[in-house]
């Protein structure tokens, strides 16, 4: 595969000769295409920012649009040039080992660690300073996120925030003659409508909800993962068999499970209910012919009974810079200018959410984007994020193994407090030997 890049082309001055009219005429006077407001710290020099993709979704166009494009109307001087993890030999221990590594990072909560073990995070307090960059108007769930990975420093800013949302169909619903699901809906609520929608008519069978991820739910409920002072994993712990039992609820229903399938596809198959990120929702959706699959709409996503109001844990597509960058300053300068009001807010109309705190980045969310159009969009935001448990670096690999479980009950059959000791012992044994 090729490395991709995307350039940002040099813009010279363009001196506009003119003969003169008569002795009288004066000589034109030439606007200064000069950048205006750019910081005695960032070059005028020719200098390439790379950016790294890990985690998160980003297209070329998107690079394109809320980067390349803003950043060349300010810095000339700067060529951006994205680098993605998914290209042969592209790994961050393999850029580091090679001298590549790029200058900034674009990545989602789960890839912190990845960096943090390879000792690349700089902490961009010092350039935040430097540089003017007003905190303040962001909100504040996002940068308590940042912290709770580092207390000492600031890993990275968020870029763009990720809320989910339950798409469903309606014609399902009209054809079985169910009442459609509303906002605000606990697990048990949607699971009750779901057992009247996993059916099996003419030949053809329909799944009522699938509710995802074992972790997704958890994180409602800001269950922890792995205790980072003891380096064991807390799943065997009454909260887990919570979800669990949650799930057991939906695997249980007959037809659920058909001939060892028991995830689904609310694109691809008869299926109700899907609870979705937005960016998944955005992602598949902006495209007219999927949108148009589906008689679809959105609620929010079901809460668990006690946690009232609770959502996901936060969720952020951040911005970081990587400590061996030689070009700190101007890759803090790219994040600045992709924070600015003008690409935050064109970003927000094509359907990213806006990590600030204005009320005008919500309002217009999604409002060039016409799949979107007469859709319940306020459903993204009815339910607030849960804060993310402590941090351990092993949690990735430990959310993995708490996903097995969903397997486990609908293939293997087991009780859930088989599955809850088996899932403890595998991730206290990766743990062990991933020191």
């Amino acid at each position: 595969m090729n490395h991709k890049k995307v350039l940002v082309p040099f813009l010279s001055l363009v001196l506009l000769l003119s003969g003169c009219a008569g002795k009288e005429a004066a000589a034109p006077q030439l606007e200064s295409s000069e950048p205006k407001d750019v910081p005695a710290s960032v070059t005028k020099d020719p200098v390439t920012i790379k950016m790294y993709h890990k985690g998160g979704t980003i297209s070329d166009q998107e690079f394109n649009s809320y980067f390349v494009e803003p950043v060349a109307k300010k810095y000339p001087n700067i060529t951006l040039e994205l680098v993605r993890d998914s290209v042969k030999g592209n790994s961050p221990e393999e850029l580091l080992t090679s001298g590549n590594f790029p200058d900034l990072m674009y990545t989602s909560n789960p890839s912190i660690p990845v960096y943090q073990d390879l000792d690349i995070v700089e902490d961009l307090n010092p350039l935040i300073k430097k540089h003017g960059l007003d905190l303040s108007k962001f909100q504040n769930t996002g940068l308590e996120m940042m912290k709770g990975y580092d207390s000492k420093i600031l890993v990275g800013l968020p870029l763009t925030m990720n809320m989910a949302a339950m798409i469903y169909d309606k014609d399902i619903f009209d054809k079985f003659g169910v009442a459609y699901p509303k906002d605000m809906m606990s697990w048990d609520d949607a699971i009750a409508l779901a057992k009247k929608l996993t059916i099996t008519d003419g030949g053809t069978s329909y799944i009522g909800i699938d509710p995802w991820r074992v972790e997704a739910v958890g994180s409602q409920m800001t269950l922890s993962i792995v205790d980072p002072k003891t380096n064991k994993s807390t799943i065997n712990i009454e909260g887990w068999g919570r979800v669990l039992e949650l799930f057991k609820q939906v695997i249980d229903m007959p037809g659920y499970v058909n001939n060892g399938k028991f995830e689904y596809d609310f694109f691809k198959d008869n299926l109700a209910m899907a609870p979705m990120w937005a960016t998944d929702l955005v992602g598949k959706l902006t495209d007219p012919t999927v949108a148009k699959l589906k008689n679809w709409d959105l609620v929010s996503i079901p809460y668990v009974k006690g946690y009232e109001g609770k959502g996901r844990n936060v969720d952020t597509h951040m911005l970081m810079i990587s400590k061996v960058s030689k070009h700190k300053d101007e890759a803090f300068a790219v994040i600045k200018e992709v924070m600015s009001d003008e690409v935050q807010m064109a970003m927000a109309k094509a359907g990213r959410i806006s990590p600030l705190k204005d009320e005008s980045f919500q309002k217009n969310y999604l409002q060039s984007n016409a799949s979107f159009s007469g859709k319940n969009i306020a459903a993204l935001f009815k339910l607030a994020p849960t804060a993310l448990p402590a941090h351990s670096k092993y949690e990735n690999q430990v959310r993995i193994i708490i996903r097995g479980a969903k397997q486990k009950l609908a293939v293997d059959r087991k009780d859930i407090n088989t599955i809850l000791r088996e899932l403890q012992e595998e991730a206290d044994k990766w743990i062990e030997s991933h020191p």
